[in-house]
């Protein structure tokens, strides 16, 4: 009960995150030519998506194939997510099963931190941060930004994209074990709307503000909360009244 007021209270918090971090995108795209690689890989990994669901719509061999491949990989990603997430919480990982289906983790407990981690932290995304850093080390200046920029736009587009899909598609049993649908769903969006925002000002510093719509993000959502407050004491307030014990 507690979880669903919570993801209540949250649900204005959610919806206006997603608003400034499509707020943010909108600006790489109208307003920063440096950012054209990063939106090209993004782009990229949507047509190729969508490339996918059409072939897939019509029985075509190929394309199908195509997106059980990239399903394969997300979902192995998404059980890899769960694993380091419960690693990081002194869980231990008893098997790990991943088809292009689903996949499934074993694990000798959970909570909302595990169950939640898949569908807020883009791994591979992590994955390309990480592997940049150590060719930069190794090798310095052979990984072009360019191709760096456009590896991340592909892997968080497809977090994305593909997060979305089997939110959709599918009954996700991380979510009734996290608290709930409404809280799970108002933790995801706040979560990823944060990730585009921040990553974008981490990639772009110059180009991207964010301090300015968390501020409004978090001004609005005090007045929504306070908002509702008050309506709730006055619509109580005449019944508290009324009422002779």
């Amino acid at each position: 009960m507690i979880r669903l007021i919570l993801g209540l209270a949250l649900l204005p918090t959610a919806a206006l995150t997603v608003y400034s971090a499509a707020h943010v995108l909108g600006v790489l795209f109208a307003q920063v030519p440096s950012a054209w690689p990063f939106l090209a890989g993004a782009s990229a990994a949507a047509g190729l998506w969508l490339l996918g669901l059409a072939a897939e719509g019509r029985g075509r061999t190929a394309g199908a194939r195509l997106l059980r491949a990239l399903r394969w990989i997300y979902v192995f990603g998404h059980e890899f997510t769960h694993v380091l997430a419960a690693w990081a919480v002194g869980g231990k990982v008893h098997a790990m099963e991943v088809t292009s289906d689903g996949g499934h983790v074993d694990l000798s407990h959970s909570n909302a931190f595990i169950s939640l981690a898949p569908y807020c932290v883009p791994i591979y995304t992590v994955l390309v941060v990480l592997g940049y850093r150590t060719a930069q080390w190794l090798c310095p200046g052979r990984l072009g930004l360019g191709v760096f920029l456009a590896l991340m736009g592909v892997t968080l587009a497809g977090h994305l994209l593909m997060t979305g899909e089997c939110l959709w598609q599918r009954r996700q049993p991380d979510l009734a074990a996290a608290g709930g649908l409404l809280f799970s769903l108002s933790v995801i969006a706040i979560c990823n709307g944060l990730v585009v925002m921040l990553l974008s000002k981490a990639l772009f510093p110059r180009a991207v503000a964010v301090a300015g719509p968390l501020r409004q993000t978090a001004e609005f959502s005090a007045a929504f909360w306070s908002g509702g407050y008050g309506l709730l004491k006055s619509f109580l307030g005449p019944i508290g009244k009324g009422y002779r014990p």
